[in-house]
């Protein structure tokens, strides 16, 4: 094994992978479970139903499941098994979601929905073996594991504190189930969902894909409106001195852009962004004068 190798390193790398591959500009991901049992993915799209929901994003974040039909793992019957309806009823999730008729998975989704979500990695080795070499890494960032969602680099929370932040995503009965059990869900494999542990490992995975997916969006509508101060603020200094002007400028050029942010924080961007350009300026000074 590389010594040099980390994992953590390893993940966060492939979060970025695939939030670059997203596009947030929708304010919205439809995203689908994939299970080969047509019970694990019913559960896990109604708990993440739930957790958007408690989070304000219930319409921000769209979920579905289907199931590999060809896995011998298949029921022949595409009803909702009674074992997973009787799980989702005690997670009090959407009876509607969980009584539906089960769906087969379709190449085609890899184009249908914006993530898609295998629930082992069985699963997601099936769906990237079945498409041609060259489609592979095409598809791969927006193919993940569920299990992907529990770990902090992936989640892009960078501290020990990583199960609380996300058990604060949590409404306060599935806080209840999850919490006792939340430091102990050191495994990040899909293992983790076949053990006692599995309903816990559920819950924390289904906050961690909302919030990778709500950050995904702040992040490129914050990278977008530094592009927008840039070009339009830029080294103006009637934009630079009057904020109400520049804030109507740039309303101008991208309705869309500024009004993901409230005029407050967009303001303080602008503040904060003319304190870095100062600072610029300053070290140009600074290295011509050397010079």
């Amino acid at each position: 094994m590389n010594d040099s190798f980390s994992l953590s390193a390893y993940q966060r790398a492939c979060a970025v992978e695939t939030s670059k591959s997203l596009d947030g500009s929708r304010l919205h991901f439809q995203i689908l479970f994939v299970d080969d049992d047509n019970a694990k993915g019913r559960i896990a799209e109604g708990l993440l139903a739930r957790v958007a929901e408690h989070n304000d994003a219930m319409f921000v974040l769209f979920p579905a499941s289907a199931t590999i039909a060809s896995s011998r793992n298949a029921p022949r019957d595409a009803a909702a098994p009674e074992d997973a309806v009787k799980i989702c009823e005690s997670l009090g999730l959407c009876s509607t979601r969980c009584t539906m008729i089960g769906t087969s998975f379709d190449l085609s989704y890899l184009d249908e929905y914006d993530l898609i979500v295998a629930m082992d990695e069985d699963i997601r080795s099936l769906i990237l073996r079945s498409l041609p070499h060259a489609d592979q890494e095409y598809y791969s960032p927006r193919c993940r594991l569920l299990s992907e969602f529990l770990s902090p680099e992936f989640c892009k929370i960078n501290n020990a504190k990583k199960e609380t932040i996300l058990l604060n995503m949590l409404d306060s009965e599935l806080f209840g189930r999850v919490a006792p059990l939340s430091d102990s869900i050191t495994d990040r494999s899909s293992n983790v969902f076949f053990t006692d542990q599995g309903e816990a490992a559920l819950i924390l995975a289904s906050a961690g894909l909302t919030r990778f997916c709500l950050d995904t969006i702040d992040v490129q509508f914050e990278a977008s409106f530094q592009s927008l101060l840039q070009a339009n603020i830029g080294r103006n200094p009637r934009l630079q001195a009057d904020w109400d002007l520049a804030d109507e400028q740039l309303r101008r050029c991208s309705a869309a852009i500024t009004g993901y942010f409230s005029p407050a924080q967009r303001k303080t961007r602008f503040e904060e962004y003319l304190r870095n350009l100062r600072l610029q300026e300053e070290e140009e000074t600074k290295n011509d004068s050397i010079e």
